[in-house]
């Protein structure tokens, strides 16, 4: 088993790296999970220009969870209010993002993507995004027992954890 402090000296070779249940896993990340990723992250950085409400992070960004895991979801978004001082800890967040996007890989298996969810909202998450690249849906969680899957010509909205944030599901996959 590995350590909280372990895993953070830890090289992860450009890999996402998540801490769970002492093990560490990695998964690499194809080009069109990327590109998803960057698109959303885009969408979501711009929105957040125009109206300063939080910070958008990548998936390298680290979350450590009561349980001692830590997690990184592909996408977060963290509210000014609970970033210390207004400002971006230099270590992983010992806090919640309020939206965590999780983008699909061909190999996900599905108990592993419910338990993470499931870990999301135990930890305070209050919106989670699940990208369906080979569907080209998104699937949104506004908790653990209220899910709706988006199709290509449907609005994916931030609700009131981005509120004003709108775009069309079909732009992320363009």
């Amino acid at each position: 088993n590995v350590t909280l402090d372990e895993f953070k000296r830890l090289r992860h070779d450009g890999y996402k790296a998540e801490l769970i249940n002492g093990e560490v896993k990695m998964s690499p990340a194809g080009l069109r999970h990327e590109r998803i990723s960057l698109k959303l992250g885009a969408w979501l950085e711009h929105f957040l220009v125009q109206h300063p409400l939080g910070h958008v992070y990548g998936s390298s960004a680290g979350y450590t969870l009561p349980s001692g895991d830590v997690r990184s979801p592909d996408i977060s978004f963290v509210p000014l209010s609970r970033l210390p001082g207004g400002r971006d800890p230099d270590d992983y967040a010992e806090f919640p993002p309020d939206l965590a996007v999780e983008i699909l890989s061909p190999n996900d298996r599905v108990r592993d993507l419910n338990d993470k969810i499931f870990e999301y909202f135990d930890f305070g998450v209050r919106l989670v995004w699940v990208v369906d690249p080979k569907r080209q849906t998104v699937t949104v969680y506004r908790s653990w027992t209220e899910a709706r899957t988006l199709r290509s010509d449907e609005t994916l909205d931030g609700g009131d954890v981005l509120p004003g944030f709108a775009c069309r599901v079909g732009e992320i996959f363009d």
